[in-house]
């Protein structure tokens, strides 16, 4: 099974809504040229961004940073507990990003002393 890309799953989940890249820019606060260079795999939202992406198009964060064939279908039934689950896996996710970013920053600090 051939795994596609982020910034395929982000156009086919934004197509999937049926809302536009100028729409979805406006929404979570970023130009349409950076929704267009985020789904031609120009360039890579921030962590921040991300959650914001996951919730607007209500697909599971995981899914949209690792990914698979499909758009998880938001009506079918989880159970609490693997809601749960998710929303800790989502969570775990989103510190590594942040770290990685302060990570970026610490070094741009240092840089500049």
């Amino acid at each position: 099974m051939e795994k596609i890309l982020f910034g395929e799953r982000l156009r086919n989940a934004r197509e999937a809504s049926g809302m536009s890249q100028k729409t979805m820019a406006n929404r979570i606060g970023v130009k349409p040229a950076t929704v267009e260079k985020w789904e031609n795999g120009k360039m890579d939202p921030r962590a921040n961004r991300l959650q914001m992406l996951a919730s607007l198009l209500n697909v599971p964060l995981l899914w949209l940073i690792a990914g698979s064939q499909q758009v998880p279908d938001p009506k079918a039934g989880i159970t609490n507990q693997e809601m749960m689950l998710q929303k800790i896996a989502d969570l775990d996710s989103i510190i590594d990003l942040l770290k990685g970013d302060l990570d970026e920053l610490r070094v741009l600090a240092e840089a500049c002393d």
